[in-house]
């Protein structure tokens, strides 16, 4: 792979490149999505977005950043539903000075350009430019004392990842009404983990020490093989933090250069439409986007696509009863939307090698898979 320079990085804090499409492509789908499930819920009473790492707002080859996208969703959500949304409080924060304006702050180009987009009156925008470690920390006490009738949508996109702390996500989550987008440079953490980990003098590696020392404990991370590192650390969130759900949409950006958003929720619905939103970006296998060269050999190619109907089986094979609703779990935890089993289990009843057994006296049709269907059905290998 070749090495960034100066003036790429610099270049991609001017220009939003394909790779960081992609990530904000996929916050608007969410977030779109988001709205119009909250929305639906009588009970929830007020909504907190934050961008703790809001960018240009609108980047020198007109692409828009998370911050535009999300008052656009706001704008689009509110007329697509008569005029009505929920009472949302959005916080805008970037501590950096802009790279395309001289002399002036990311943040305030953001309120610029957001002067120009129109906002719902119960719709109240904050904007700061605080340093993370600032911001964190009074973002943090505000979710803990969050209502039950209050949710909280959290975008965080740093450049790098010297900022991240567990322990801040874990702030963050704890509270169970909280979701997080977090954005990983994967690949160069995965490319320096052994030398932060051994080699003391190494003074630029401290930062991901602490993260690797603080996700993982005893335990060192497998750097021998990128995917398995990304699926690693995506376990290692979902203990340490102790969240329901934990899901990955990995982003490639040249040969072995890859990015990853992590999505934190304890909401099952909220996991089932972030997988929607992923397999909608990418129909293939739901896991990413990339781009590449032609002459490039992607990631991707090197990885087995998973073989779903042998998890499957072995799934169906170490239980003694596996209902619809045991596999449409299953089928979540492992990145699969009901589609996708229903093909798998087409297959193995197509081949004689699936018994379904009805619990109600009524003739089974199908396979019922949908969350807390009413007809709850057996299925057993043969």
């Amino acid at each position: 792979m070749k090495p960034y320079t100066m003036s790429k990085i610099k270049d991609s804090q001017k220009r939003m490149y394909e790779h960081s499409k992609a990530k904000v492509d996929l916050f608007a789908r969410y977030l779109s999505i988001y709205l119009n499930v909250i929305s639906r819920v009588p009970f929830i009473k007020k909504i907190y977005l934050f961008d703790l790492f809001a960018g240009e707002g609108v980047y020198l080859n007109e692409e828009k950043g998370s911050s535009i996208i999300t008052l656009e969703s706001i704008r689009s959500h509110y007329l697509s539903n008569n005029k009505k949304c929920p009472n949302i409080d959005i916080w805008f924060n970037d501590s950096e000075k802009s790279e395309i304006d001289e002399g002036v702050f990311k943040i305030e180009r953001i309120e610029r350009f957001a002067k120009s987009i129109f906002k719902p009156e119960n719709v109240n925008v904050k904007y700061t430019k605080l340093e993370y470690s600032e911001v964190i920390k009074l973002v943090i006490p505000l979710l803990e004392n969050m209502k039950d009738s209050e949710r909280a949508l959290l975008f965080i996109d740093p450049w790098g990842y010297k900022e991240i702390d567990p322990k801040d996500l874990k702030g963050i989550t704890d509270n169970g009404k909280s979701e997080v987008l977090l954005f990983l440079p994967i690949s160069f953490m995965y490319r320096f983990a052994d030398k932060a980990l051994a080699d003391d003098g190494f003074i630029g590696g401290k930062p991901l020490e602490k993260f690797l020392t603080e996700l993982f404990k005893d335990e060192l991370p497998d750097t021998n093989n990128q995917f398995r590192f990304i699926e690693e650390v995506k376990r290692k969130f979902k203990q340490y933090l102790g969240v329901k759900y934990v899901d990955t949409f990995t982003i490639e950006r040249g040969s072995k250069n890859f990015f990853c958003l992590f999505f934190f929720t304890n909401n099952k619905t909220g996991f089932v439409k972030m997988l929607n939103a992923k397999w909608d970006l990418d129909e293939e296998s739901g896991r990413g986007f990339r781009v590449r060269n032609q002459d490039q050999m992607s990631f991707f190619d090197e990885v087995e696509v998973a073989d779903y109907l042998s998890m499957i089986k072995e799934f169906l094979g170490q239980k003694e009863v596996v209902t619809n609703q045991n596999l449409f779990d299953f089928g979540l935890t492992q990145g699969f939307l009901p589609p996708h089993t229903k093909k798998v289990l087409d297959v193995l009843k197509k081949n004689g090698e699936l018994e379904l057994i009805s619990l109600d006296g009524e003739k089974v049709k199908g396979f019922y898979l949908e969350d807390n269907h009413s007809r709850i059905i057996q299925i057993k290998l043969i």
